[in-house]
């Protein structure tokens, strides 16, 4: 193991071992622990030779002198051998980033198998990062990406013609799929946090004023389509979702009790769910009690869930002037009756069954319509008090 004075001349043309050895190891008299490898080929390493924390010897490499000047690997080396003396182990984190798996082993290995587990809609996810990701990305590290990457593929969403709130949806998964990754500790940062999200005029909360909920009730009166109208009015009353009302069965009802328990597996969070029931929906519901079906809104042709109903829906919403109201609307019109009812996010959340309170925020401006509401009483009184003591 000789040691020389590294510089760049001799590092241009450095004795080959001798012998019949393979290799020999120059170490630098300057710097302790850095070396220079030269193979009997004529290529030569720079390598730091150190001692982990268990005093074991160990060797990394710092970088080649064809793209590496000497001074550069040098102080590479001294960055490093400082950070070995705090307990710092270059070799084992080398290992775990050579261990981080492609986007595509992460996505079939972990992410599909974890959404398989508790998402309904895992196979939409799937045709999606096939569709748009996989090909792109698949063969990319997961700790090779960055927030300008992302950005990048969004925009190259919008220009094949997507519109924002698509896109937006795309986007949800890419940072669901990389903070999971982050989560269980495959990457150190999900490089989605600085990635925005796109503005979606199109996508806008919509919600029935009194005067428009008068007139869809008044059109459900009028529609002669068994079950249809009942369904509507008792998604109405409930903010329930399309398919859970669809799908309700007698034995998820404790009318004694007023509640409705909705099972795991009906739950798009897939956990069980307890919905108290208004006088109103319990009313509703008795009158169907007698339909001769396990289900609440049976087809009345194959005792079947109804599958099918936007026909009608259409039908009903143009006779009651609301041609752009869709069914999901009815959850949000529910959701705007509460608050403007004074009651908290917090209840909202836990009538819907959001699982996060961030869902039920944008329901938050209703919340400061109602308090503002609230303090125009004060004032008011206030105000009266004043003129009362001739102020």
């Amino acid at each position: 193991m000789p040691k020389v004075n590294l510089n760049p001349a001799f590092v241009a043309s450095p004795p080959l071992p001798k012998d019949g050895k393979a290799k020999v190891d120059y170490f630098d008299a300057k710097f302790s622990g850095f070396l220079l490898e030269v193979r009997s080929t004529g290529t030569s390493t720079y390598y730091l030779r150190y001692q982990d924390n268990g005093g074991k010897t160990k060797q990394f490499r710092i970088g080649s002198p064809e793209n590496m000047l000497l001074e550069e690997a040098r102080n590479k080396a001294k960055t490093i051998k400082k950070q070995t003396v705090v307990g710092f182990d270059p070799r084992d984190v080398q290992k775990r980033l050579r261990a981080v798996p492609t986007f595509r082993d992460f996505v079939n290995n972990q992410y599909l198998p974890y959404a398989k587990s508790y998402k309904r809609s895992w196979e939409q996810d799937k045709t999606a990062i096939d569709d748009k990701m996989m090909r792109l990305w698949g063969h990319r590290k997961m700790n090779e990406f960055n927030a300008q990457d992302l950005i990048g593929f969004q925009n190259k969403l919008l220009e094949g013609g997507l519109k924002p709130g698509t896109v937006n949806r795309y986007m949800a998964l890419v940072k669901y799929i990389f903070n999971l990754a982050e989560r269980w500790e495959v990457i150190e940062k999900s490089p989605t946090r600085n990635v925005p999200r796109l503005e979606d005029n199109a996508c806008k909360e919509r919600f029935l004023t009194t005067e428009e909920m008068c007139r869809l009730l008044d059109a459900l009166a009028r529609c002669n389509r068994p079950a249809i109208p009942e369904i509507i009015e008792f998604l109405l009353l409930t903010g329930a979702r399309r398919g859970e009302a669809l799908g309700l069965c007698w034995k998820e009802l404790d009318l004694d009790k007023g509640v409705w328990v909705l099972p795991a597996e009906r739950n798009k969070t897939k956990k069980s769910k307890t919905i108290p029931l208004s006088r109103e929906a319990m009313e509703l519901l008795k009158k169907r009690r007698d339909n001769g079906s396990e289900y609440v809104f049976p087809n009345p042709e194959t005792g079947k869930p109804i599958r099918h109903l936007f026909w009608t829906w259409d039908k009903i919403r143009k006779e009651a002037g609301l041609p752009e109201v869709r069914i999901h609307d009815l959850r949000h019109s529910y959701a705007s009756l509460l608050v403007n009812s004074g009651r908290s996010l917090y209840e909202v959340q836990k009538l819907l069954g959001h699982t996060q309170l961030s869902t039920t925020q944008k329901y938050a401006h209703l919340a400061h319509d109602t308090l503002k509401q609230a303090t125009e009483i004060v004032g008011q009184k206030v105000g009266g008090a004043k003129v009362k003591n001739g102020g």
